[in-house]
């Protein structure tokens, strides 16, 4: 089975600003113009890398930046997984009950790529 995947590393859309913190609005609305479809509705799923970036964001954070991509049912197919920092702020459990009962939607959270990818083909 094919499975496309697209690709957005956090360190192409995190703003920061003059005082070294995350701009959450800029980097927002760059996230999603990332992860927009050229053509809705989105025939693709999304990995989102947060791995290398210098900022440590905490699952709140985490969600508040990708929640208008959740939000939106043409911006990405049917999954999408988010690639962390193993051992650092990000809390799976409290991440999933931030998402909420959204049964459409399909998010997997991972600390390494092959895991990640993998379970784009086998879910």
């Amino acid at each position: 089975m094919a499975v496309k995947i697209k690709i957005i590393r956090s360190i192409d859309y995190l703003s920061v600003s003059d005082n070294d913190t995350v701009d959450f609005e800029e980097s927002i609305s760059n996230l999603v113009e990332l992860a927009k479809p050229n053509q809705p509705p989105a025939n693709y799923d999304l990995l989102l890398d947060f791995r290398r970036t210098q900022w440590i964001l905490s699952t709140a954070e985490i969600f508040h930046l990708i929640q208008a991509i959740l939000e939106d049912r043409e911006i990405f197919g049917e999954r999408i997984a988010l690639l962390v920092l193993p051992g650092v702020n990000f809390d799976k459990d409290e991440f999933y009950e931030l998402c909420g009962k959204d049964q459409k939607r399909r998010i997997g959270t991972f600390t390494n790529y092959e895991d990640a990818v993998h379970w784009f083909y086998n879910e």
